[in-house]
């Protein structure tokens, strides 16, 4: 939940520039030039108050003094004019104003908003803190790299302009000019250049208007690009002063920067601390972040502050069930039902073959691991990964602009690829499709703009939500990313907050139509169309790999009973209660849907009926541990039965293989319900209508075992 921040500043454009960074972090700025009277302030509704100093009214230690006095405890952070007032400052604020921190102008506005964040929540864990030092350290190392190329940039555009004014008529000179002034306004201004960025716009739209002047008014034009550029020049060289001088005092080490380009971040449990360095060691030769925990508590934490991609588990031999626990756990986490894992065991057995199963384990994987294993087992975990962090494709040909987005998009957890030619975009989403494509409008030999409406007449990428990304923002350039099939527009200099939301919304509205589509709304699961497809391409695996795959076919018992008995919404809670309960076990690349009514679906890749038999066994007994409320309030529970079919011992089709699984439900039903049938042998008939056992009407929970009645009958 966003804080309240009382900012205290007389300069009106850093008022303004601080508020739209801490604003775009959730938190409720309200901004003053003067210093505001204790009296008119409620000493409980502020959450922090940041103070510049000097204040031009008043003097700004006197008014903190009076705010103390009159009981404010409020959180403070000082802001120094620049460096050298920050040394004259520090001695003179003695200990009981309780400064929370002092930092001096300029700001590097991204790195003061977490430093904010961290004043606010300081009992942040110790992997939260690290994580956000180290985008810190990666953030200011970016800065301090354009910082050493920016006068070349700027070298660059004079020597273009040159030529322009040489060749007066040659567009494509001119052109030049408005690009390379475009890429310095976009990237410089991202990264906190402000005043190149201003002077670097005025020339990209001037150099725009050229072809429409007269030869008298592109003389006066260029004249003022001169003076913009030698503006731009002493600009270039106070900000980049003025920028390591921020760098220097926020004490970061930028010479070695933990820069990871790994895409992959997996976490690894296990107590064994000399085997955890191993596998760090295997992951940085094949470029895996490795996230490393040694106990329950621990791999909780990391799975909560690091998204990841996967996870292993190491099997303890004197528990193993505390892994199972842990990896259930995880997969309970908000994001992470769909996580993909994986157990590492010296000694495995059946048993926790079986249970690994259930816990949602796609490999098992024996020590010692060996590094190819490792890459292996990675690369398994990678493919199966679904509804995992969002895959983000940057086509921007300016480098450092491009680097700039993928590291804040990625210290929110998402997967991202650059591309500086757009001549190569078909072959690489090919190779990485993604889910959100930022276009940049002007490129070299093909704009944003054509590049969108290529994509668009592929049915593959008709969907794909398209953020461009331009210093255009007249309303003709507006209309014009809408009208070539883009779905936003993100203005140069990118703010990072309004980035991220922007992208975030996109990729949440992509993501629920596809879930409307293909998924059940009470269940969760996938509708029997979606699952279907799906199934079919499973089949297609196993003939061409030579392998075995089963199914499933579960039915709620005495599901007509349970809705006349308790109600019809308390039917639909047993339906959503299984779905939830499928869906968080077994593992990523089993598929789980709603075959239609009461009837459930499941799919288990590369495994034999015996093996899975064990696996779903399990989960219809925590089925029959799970108490649902009727309508009028009363507590019953109920169970399901299922029959399994496995590819290609019970058939060579989808269609056969269903048919199976569901003659093997229907024996399920006739041998008692609450049990899986994984044979043909037929149910030995009565002999006589006396052995019918009476059909009795449904019954709390408490008067029965497991299950909802003792009816016998098939429901279906």
């Amino acid at each position: 939940m966003g804080k309240k921040i009382l900012l205290v500043d007389g300069d009106q454009q850093f008022t303004k520039l601080v508020s739209s960074v801490l604003e775009g972090r959730g938190h409720n700025v309200t901004s003053t030039h003067v210093a505001v009277p204790p009296a008119d302030l409620q000493a409980g509704e502020l959450d922090l108050i940041i103070l510049s100093s000097p204040m031009p009214d008043s003097d700004d230690l006197e008014w903190l003094t009076r705010l103390r006095n009159e009981g404010f405890g409020t959180k403070v952070i000082l802001i120094a004019k620049s460096q050298d007032h920050l040394h004259t400052l520090k001695p003179r604020v003695p200990k009981d104003l309780a400064v929370s921190l002092m930092v001096h102008k300029p700001l590097i506005p991204y790195i003061f908003g977490a430093q904010v964040d961290r004043q606010l929540d300081p009992d942040q864990s110790e992997a939260a803190n690290q994580k956000m030092k180290d985008f810190e350290t990666m953030f200011l190392a970016l800065v301090t790299k354009y910082a050493r190329v920016l006068p070349t940039r700027i070298a660059e555009l004079s020597q273009a302009m040159e030529k322009a004014k040489e060749n007066p008529r040659d567009a494509d000179l001119t052109g030049e000019v408005r690009g390379l002034a475009h890429k310095i306004k976009g990237t410089g201004g991202s990264l906190g250049f402000r005043q190149v960025s201003e002077c670097m716009g005025f020339i990209e739209n001037a150099a725009a208007e050229m072809p429409n002047m007269t030869q008298e008014e592109q003389q006066f034009s260029w004249a003022e690009l001169d003076r913009k550029l030698v503006e731009a020049q002493l600009a270039g060289e106070l900000e980049c002063q003025e920028i390591n001088q921020a760098i220097a005092s926020a004490d970061l080490k930028v010479e070695k920067t933990p820069h990871n380009p790994a895409m992959t971040r997996i976490l690894v449990v296990d107590e064994d601390r000399q085997f955890l360095d191993i596998v760090c060691a295997l992951g940085k030769q094949r470029l895996v972040d490795i996230v490393r925990a040694t106990n329950h508590k621990e791999a909780i934490e990391q799975a909560v502050v690091y998204p990841l991609d996967a996870a292993l588990i190491n099997v303890l031999p004197q528990d193993p069930e505390q892994s199972f626990r842990l990896a259930r756990s995880i997969r309970e986490l908000p994001g992470y039902e769909n996580l993909p894992l994986a157990f590492i065991s010296g000694q495995a057995l059946v048993k926790d073959r079986v249970e690994a199963a259930h816990a949602g384990a796609s490999l098992y994987l024996d020590k010692p691991l060996e590094s190819d294993s490792l890459e292996k087992a990675v690369q398994h975990l990678v493919n199966i990964r679904q509804g995992g962090r969002p895959r983000i494709l940057v086509c921007d040909d300016d480098e450092f602009f491009a680097n700039t987005v993928a590291l804040v998009l990625r210290n929110e957890g998402m997967i991202v690829r650059t591309l500086n030619d757009p001549s190569k975009i078909l072959e690489t989403m090919q190779e990485y499709p993604p889910e959100l494509m930022l276009l940049d409008v002007m490129m070299p030999g093909v704009t944003g703009f054509e590049v969108c409406r290529m994509l668009r007449q592929i049915p593959r990428w008709q969907d794909l939500p398209i953020i461009f990304l331009t210093g255009q923002t007249g309303v003709e350039a507006r209309l014009e990313a809408f009208r070539s099939g883009g779905d936003d527009y993100l203005p140069k200099p990118v703010v990072n907050e309004e980035l991220l939301t922007r992208v975030s919304v996109r990729l949440d509205r992509a993501r629920m139509l596809k879930d409307r589509s293909d998924k059940d709304t009470t269940t969760g699961l996938l509708l029997r169309r979606a699952f279907s497809e799906q199934l079919s391409a499973i089949l297609a695996e196993a003939h061409r790999l030579k392998t075995t795959f089963t199914i499933c076919l579960l039915d709620v018992d005495h599901f007509k009973k349970v809705n006349d008995t308790y109600g019809h919404l308390a039917g639909d809670k047993v339906l959503a209660g299984l779905g939830q309960l499928l869906s968080r076990r077994f593992r990523v690349d089993d598929l789980r849907g709603r075959w239609g009514g009461e009837e459930f679906m499941l799919t288990f890749k590369r495994e034999t009926k015996a093996t899975m038999h064990a696996a779903v066994q399990r989960v219809l007994l925590e089925f029959q541990a799970m108490t649902f409320s009727g309508d009028k309030g009363e507590t019953f529970q109920s169970s399901f039965s299922g029959g399994i079919a496995e590819y290609p011992v019970d058939g060579e089709s989808v269609f056969e293989l269903v048919k199976v699984a569901d003659n093997r439900l229907y024996l399920a039903k006739h041998r008692g319900r609450k049990q899986l049938v994984v044979d043909d042998e037929p149910c030995p008939a009565p002999e006589s209508e006396a052995e019918v056992a009476p059909e009795p009407e449904p019954q709390p929970a408490k008067d029965l075992p497991p299950g909802v009645t003792t009816d016998r009958r098939s429901s279906k």
